[in-house]
């Protein structure tokens, strides 16, 4: 009865039809599988960067287009930090991003970009580097405590480090952009750390600029007990006899960590309309039995696929705004990227990718895919 529910719920997500067929690539392309056509890329390999606050720092791996501390970094003005998906293949992150970049001839020398990894306790190579068991890290979670790695710290810490780290004036002296983008996993890391970082702010003020790119994951925060109805037509309480515990944290507001220094919903919630974030949806990321799909309770209670779960979040974000009038204007756009399934290098190699990622007069790869703009 429930997957019943949830096949009605994801139609009545779903654009027009003839929206969803726009641009859409040959007969017989597999959006899951196709590779897009790129230039070759030559990933250079990882190095740590040393992260953290005075005598609190600690080594962290990441790929990165120069080197941090032997090129000239004085005319870089954007960095782009791209993080991965749960296989934790970071090189793979960076050459998605790379491609794009060398497709742009243009950011050559004022683009910098940065692909951390997170690394698990198997992963060979990084005994002296932060770990985290399975795939906690996209939660936020803090990494193992273990003989011979730095004491534990949570993902959005490193993120925090990370920004604080590329931002500063003796390092990167130009700076005025900085984009952070994930797809999949690494999208909801990059979701959840939007909502809650209390660095935006501060870095907005100084000038720079802060950036959101969220691809493709397989759920989201939610910051009060709405769900999308399964039948359509607004949002609701999900039933918890289904699902007790949908509206706990990563999911909802319930038992959420304290990682922000605002611990009220619906103040996060108008906090998190202000910053500027892109949701990138393949429209052919629909795929309700994918192996990488959330499918626990919490996350179905979103939607059936990856494709649902965004909409209706986008459109729950829009539900949310009309109840609340005094909230600010949304900074928030979400685009369809069209014909494309669960692949980051075609996402990020699309007309709206490319201008997410590098900016608005950046242009997609050879056969990169179209983008529409979804309602709210």
């Amino acid at each position: 009865m429930r997957a019943g529910l949830l096949a009605v719920f994801a139609c009545a997500l779903a654009l027009p039809a003839q929206a969803q067929l726009a641009g859409q690539p040959p007969a017989g392309h597999d959006p899951y599988t196709d590779p897009v056509v790129t230039p070759p890329v030559t990933t250079p390999p990882w190095r740590p960067i040393e992260l953290g606050r005075p005598g609190h720092r600690y080594p962290f791996p990441v790929y990165a287009s120069k080197h941090l501390q032997e090129d000239d970094l004085r005319g870089i003005r954007r960095v782009v930090i791209v993080i991965h998906g749960v296989t934790r293949d970071a090189n793979r992150a960076y050459e998605a991003v790379a491609q794009l970049y060398h497709a742009n001839g243009e950011r050559a020398g004022d683009t910098l970009i940065v692909a951390p990894k997170f690394a698990s306790a198997i992963d060979a190579g990084f005994g002296k580097m932060p770990a985290w068991r399975r795939a906690s890290w996209e939660d936020g979670e803090a990494s193992m405590a273990a003989k011979g790695r730095p004491a534990p710290v949570t993902s959005f810490q490193v993120l925090d480090d990370l920004v604080r780290e590329l931002s500063a004036s003796d390092r990167l002296p130009a700076l005025r952009e900085l984009v952070i983008a994930g797809h999949s996993a690494g999208g909801q890391l990059v979701h959840r750390y939007a909502v809650l970082n209390d660095i935006d702010e501060p870095l907005r003020r100084a000038g720079l600029n802060l950036s959101y790119v969220v691809a493709n994951p397989s759920s989201y925060l939610y910051l009060s007990p709405q769900r999308p109805r399964a039948t359509g037509g607004g949002y609701a309480n999900y039933e918890r006899g289904i699902c007790p515990t949908y509206n706990q944290y990563k999911y909802g507001p319930d038992q959420m960590p304290r990682i922000s220094s605002e611990t009220d919903p619906l103040k996060l919630s108008a906090r998190y309309l202000q910053r500027n974030v892109t949701y990138l949806l393949g429209g052919a990321d629909n795929n309700p039995e994918h192996h990488y799909l959330d499918k626990t309770c919490g996350a179905e209670a979103q939607g059936a696929t990856r494709w649902a779960r965004g909409v209706g979040y986008w459109r729950y974000e829009a539900w949310m705004a009309q109840r609340h009038p005094a909230w600010p204007a949304s900074r928030h756009q979400a685009q369809q990227v069209v014909g494309v399934g669960h692949s980051s290098t075609a996402m990020f190699a699309s007309t709206c990718g490319a201008r997410a990622l590098l900016g608005a007069t950046s242009v997609p790869l050879p056969k990169g895919a179209a983008c529409l703009p979804i309602e709210p």
